[in-house]
């Protein structure tokens, strides 16, 4: 994973460099996907990992939303301007938000879960599942409003809105289950005075409370966050708070 990590950062930086796109990236981009990749890494190679691999539920689900719901817009945000497609690639909201959903509900699936924990090629497919959803879920909401099919203001503060159902259920379902859904944790060594049902209990609280929070912070950017030119117009995204690119030499 820590290769991998390592590669994707070269591998961009390089593209950067051999297309001349670095004065098309701008100061605030440039700090988003470094943000990104920074909480990438330490949701890949920190005790994060270890502890939600081994012994704590609640870490675990911790690691899965960094994965799917905070790296991927970094990543999107990180973006050079020159490589926004965002007025030639259209992705369906509904479609998006139904692949997202039911990739967090899939994994979750105490068979596929238990899986996942046992077996490393299935547990880096559900890494990069998450991070692949996750991608499709944030792109149409870093589609500035303007472009053609994009969603407005009002649509994105909805998108998310319902987005938040899910992760709620399921966390729910975590928090108000009167047992242990997972047998490798109810069997892991208790490194911390949590009893696995009470991990299992701040692992709800985690993706129930933590999953709407950051739903929260995102619907709160695209409504507070306006301009005078895009208060104007009456729509803003994600995007309008970026800085402009610096302009070409």
């Amino acid at each position: 994973m820590l290769a991998g990590t390592v590669a994707l950062a070269a591998a961009y930086l390089w593209l950067i460099g051999r297309r001349g796109v670095v004065t098309e990236w701008s100061p605030m981009a440039r700090a988003y996907f470094a943000g990104g990749l920074l909480l990438l890494f330490l949701a890949l190679e920190s005790p994060i990992d270890v502890g939600g691999d081994h012994y704590l539920f609640s870490l675990h689900m911790l690691q899965h939303l960094l994965l799917a719901m905070v790296v991927p817009p970094l990543l999107l945000l990180g973006m050079p301007d020159a490589w926004r497609l965002t007025d030639r690639v259209h992705v369906s909201p509904l479609a998006a938000s139904i692949v997202f959903n039911l990739v967090l509900a899939i994994w979750h699936l105490p068979f596929l879960y238990e899986a996942t924990l046992r077996n490393e090629p299935i547990h880096v497919l559900e890494h990069l599942t998450f991070l692949a959803a996750g991608l499709l879920f944030w792109w149409p909401i870093i589609v500035p409003s303007a472009a053609r099919k994009a969603m407005s203001v009002i649509g994105k503060i909805a998108y998310l809105g319902f987005a938040g159902v899910p992760p709620t259920i399921l966390g729910l379902a975590f928090i108000l289950s009167p047992s242990v859904l997972y047998p490798f944790y109810a069997a892991a060594p208790r490194v911390t005075p949590l009893s696995p049902l009470d991990d299992q209990l701040l692992a709800g609280l985690v993706m129930f409370g933590l999953g709407n929070i950051i739903y929260f912070v995102a619907i709160w950017i695209i409504f507070f966050s306006l301009d005078d030119k895009s208060a104007t117009a009456g729509d803003a995204t994600l995007m309008d708070v970026q800085p402009a690119a610096t302009p070409r030499r």
